[in-house]
């Protein structure tokens, strides 16, 4: 069976996810996988230099997923064509291409606990975006950082993990 998607280098960062093939909207893209930690296992993993900031994906309050390398590679969009469903489901959000990179908003999966972080003398991961669509919000952060508007848009058609949904929703 043909894989529905590719690794190649991104105008993103780094190398991104691309199509191989269309992928019709609200289809299943594949399921991000990786070792599911504890936000503490995260933090040592860290503070160890075992793990970058950016890496774990949470799928649940003060728990993650350490992403695989594929995992990894998906890209964040402010525009995305994907999202997170259940708590590591990524869905087509609308047709997307063959060629397309495949992207989702690394925003609505961002819920960390800011005082276990800080107090651990880590900061809250950010980053600066550069995913290039017209509606760029310049920087990567927490989803209560996102505008009313944003995060309406996306608790109303639930394109977020159930574990956001509900602190959220």
């Amino acid at each position: 069976m043909e894989q529905d998607f590719t690794i190649k280098k991104s105008n993103i960062a780094g190398n991104g996810v691309f199509a191989n093939k269309e992928i019709p909207k609200g289809k299943t893209i594949c399921f991000l996988s990786g070792e599911l930690c504890s936000l503490d296992e995260v933090i040592k993993r860290v503070n160890e230099g075992k793990e970058e900031p950016s890496d774990p994906l949470e799928v649940d309050d003060e728990e993650y997923l350490d992403l695989d390398e594929v995992s990894r590679t998906f890209n964040h969009s402010c525009n995305p064509n994907s999202f997170i469903h259940g708590k590591n489901e990524l869905i087509a959000l609308w047709n997307i291409k063959t060629g397309e990179e495949i992207t989702y908003d690394y925003s609505t999966t961002m819920n960390d606990n800011e005082e276990k972080i800080v107090s651990a003398g880590r900061e809250l991961w950010t980053c600066k975006c550069n995913c290039g669509s017209e509606n760029c919000r310049g920087i990567i952060d927490q989803f209560k950082t996102l505008t009313k508007e944003i995060q309406q848009f996306y608790i109303s058609n639930k394109f977020m993990p159930d574990f956001m949904l509900k602190v959220f929703g």
